[in-house]
This record gives structure tokens, C-alpha cells and sequence, in this order.
């Protein structure tokens, strides 16, 4: 192409044919191949110079450039597939290493809370292993109490029961005598009397562990009591049976449930005896295996350290190696952009210079 411009180039040129051409070009005045080409045709008309074999000369070029920028093309994309290629194998290698980093440090946070929580429960082990003790004494002291706290409870239900139907032993044989208002004698009154106490007494040595349901219903009987010591209404009579009856059912239950509870209480101390020899037993098992595994997690955590600087070495040196290919990929499609600006440029000069010898043949 170089060696057909140099025959065609002659530089002399009319001054109406370089400004009618220029002006059409004027986009393109300070373009270098322009400039040559605007020469090319107004050094041809000039001297007469044919413009079918201009036009084809001119035609010639554009083909040229056309086919040049498809190789340019054809070059820009084959270097496209090789660079995604080196680029997509150094981002697997990228992500491995970063993925073998990520296990070992989560392996390394695992076994260093691990190591964290076997230091705590060896501690805590052995503060256990005090306590134990210390809960023996406790867990027996404990029964000791249970015991004599039960028994004088159970006694005071036993005598509050006793109480209770000793008055109702007293209050039918009253009814059984049948008048509707009794008169009462002198023994009878005082045993009236004599009972009424006894609720009083028992009722406050009930308050302390009896249920406040039983409770409400000394309170009717003592009142109804107070009433018979000056006379018998068979209905304040009844009144009072019948709630002596109540009562007495309340206080059965309440002692059963007094002594339900003290087995409950009796085994459930009786178990924690065993619980704390057995505890023994499982603690210092606990220790031995929690010692042998620290040994290992400190083995493991060593080797980690080594792995850990490995895989960091591995991930910066192929971050480098990504970071220059993209910097490279990136010049190089500047590069090519550059060229296929310039080429395409070159392409319009040419079209409008046809153009221009299209126009001047049909003159």
C-alpha cells in the first residue's frame, strides 16, 4: 500500500480542489492519513490524473483497511479467550486457596473455643469435685431435719384428728338425745367448753403447715361451739357436726399429703446421695479425657499455624498475578479500542473521498 502511495503522491495541488476537498473532510483536517489522502486526490485531479482509477485505487485502501481491522478483530479476540482462560484458572486457583484458608481458620476458631471450653470445664470439675463433698453432709443434714420436721407435723394432724372426733363423738351424743333446745348440765357444758379450746389450740398450731381451705373451717366450729355452752340449737348442732366432718376429711387429706411428701423428700435425698458418688466417678473420668484432648488440639493447632501461612502466601502471590493480567487485559483493550477508532476513522475519510469522486464523474 506504502509503495502505491509514493508513486501517487506528488504534492501540488490547486487551491479550489484542496478547499472543496478539505471542506468536505473538515472533521478531519488535522488527521494525518487525511491529510495524505486529501493530497492524494487533489494531486491527482491536478494533473489530470483518471478518476475511475482513483476511485479504484481508493476503493483498494478501503478494502485494505477493512481487512485489516477484521484481523485486528480476529487478533483482539483471540487474545480475549486466552486471557479469560490464564485469568478463569488463576481464579480457581484464587478460590481454593481461599476456601483451604477458610477451613483451616474455621478449624483453628473450633478447636481454640474447644480448647477454651475444656480449660473452663477442668476448673469447673474440680470445683465440682469440692462441692460434692460439701453436698454429702448437706444431702444428710438435710434428712436428719426432714425426718423430725415430719414427725412432729404428722403428730400435730394425728392430735388435730383425734381433737376432731372426740367433738364429733361429743356433739352426737348431744344430738342423740333428740330436744330441739337441750338443756345442758354442768359436765356437759364444760366439755363444750374444754373442745372449743382445743380447736383454738389446734387451729393455730395448724397454721404454720395446713392449707388456709382447711383453716376457714375452724373458725364456724369454734364460733358454733361458743354458742352451745349457753344452749343447744339442733340446728347450730348439725351446723357444727357437719363441719367437724369436713374438717376432719381436710385433716386427713392434709396428713396424707404431708406424709406423700416426706417419702417424695426422704428419696429424692436418698438418690442424691448416689448422685454425688456416682458424680465422683464421672468427674474424674471427665478430667483424664478432658487433659488428653488438649494435648491433641494443641498438637493439632501448631500444625494449623503452618497451614494458615502457607495458604496466605498462596492467596496474596496469585491476588499479584490477578491484578497484573487485568492491567494487562486492560491495556491491551485499549490498545485495540484505539486502533479500531483510528481504523474506522481512516474507513470514513476514504468513503467520503469516494464520495467526492462519485460526485465529480457526474459532473
Amino acid at each position: 500500500m506504502k509503495s502505491t502511495l509514493v508513486v501517487l503522491l506528488i504534492v501540488v495541488a490547486s487551491a479550489s480542489t484542496i478547499a472543496d476537498i478539505t471542506q468536505r473532510l473538515s472533521n478531519y483536517a488535522d488527521h494525518p492519513f487525511g491529510s495524505s489522502m486529501i493530497n492524494l486526490v487533489s494531486v491527482n485531479m491536478k494533473t489530470g490524473g483518471s478518476l475511475n482509477e482513483l476511485k479504484q485505487l481508493l476503493q483498494q485502501i478501503k478494502d485494505e483497511l477493512i481487512a485489516l481491522t477484521q484481523l485486528q478483530d480476529q487478533e483482539s479476540a483471540t487474545f480475549t479467550r486466552r486471557s479469560q482462560v490464564d485469568l478463569a484458572k488463576l481464579q480457581a486457583t484464587l478460590e481454593q486457596a481461599q476456601s483451604d484458608l477458610d477451613n483451616q481458620r474455621q478449624e483453628q476458631t473450633s478447636l481454640s473455643n474447644e480448647l477454651t471450653t475444656l480449660q473452663t470445664r477442668v476448673k469447673e470439675d474440680q470445683a465440682a469435685l469440692d462441692r460434692n463433698s460439701r453436698g454429702s453432709n448437706d444431702a444428710q443434714a438435710r434428712l436428719d431435719s426432714e425426718n423430725a420436721d415430719f414427725t412432729t407435723k404428722y403428730q400435730d394432724y394425728s392430735d388435730a384428728i383425734l381433737a376432731c372426733k372426740e367433738a364429733q363423738r361429743l356433739l352426737l351424743n348431744l344430738r342423740g338425745e333428740g330436744a330441739s333446745l337441750i338443756q345442758l348440765t354442768q359436765d356437759t357444758k364444760s366439755n363444750l367448753i374444754q373442745t372449743k379450746e382445743n380447736f383454738q389450740k389446734i387451729k393455730e398450731i395448724l397454721e404454720a403447715h395446713t392449707k388456709k381451705s382447711s383453716l376457714t373451717l375452724f373458725q364456724p366450729i369454734i364460733e358454733g361451739l361458743a354458742e352451745m355452752t349457753t344452749k343447744v340449737n339442733p340446728e347450730t348442732l348439725n351446723n357444727v357436726l357437719s363441719l367437724v366432718a369436713r374438717l376432719i376429711t381436710a385433716l386427713q387429706e392434709g396428713q396424707d399429703q404431708l406424709e406423700s411428701n416426706h417419702k417424695t423428700q426422704v428419696d429424692n435425698l436418698s438418690r442424691l446421695g448416689d448422685d454425688l458418688r456416682n458424680e465422683k466417678q464421672t468427674l474424674q473420668v471427665s478430667l483424664t479425657t478432658a487433659n488428653n484432648r488438649l494435648k491433641e488440639i494443641q498438637s493439632r493447632l501448631n500444625e494449623l499455624d503452618g497451614l494458615i501461612n502457607i495458604s496466605n502466601a498462596i492467596v496474596e502471590v496469585t491476588q499479584l498475578n490477578i491484578q497484573d493480567a487485568t492491567r494487562i487485559n486492560e491495556l491491551e483493550d485499549q490498545e485495540y479500542s484505539n486502533q479500531k477508532v483510528s481504523r474506522q476513522t481512516e474507513i470514513d475519510i476514504v468513503d467520503r473521498l469516494i464520495e467526492y469522486i462519485n460526485q465529480k464523474l457526474s459532473e
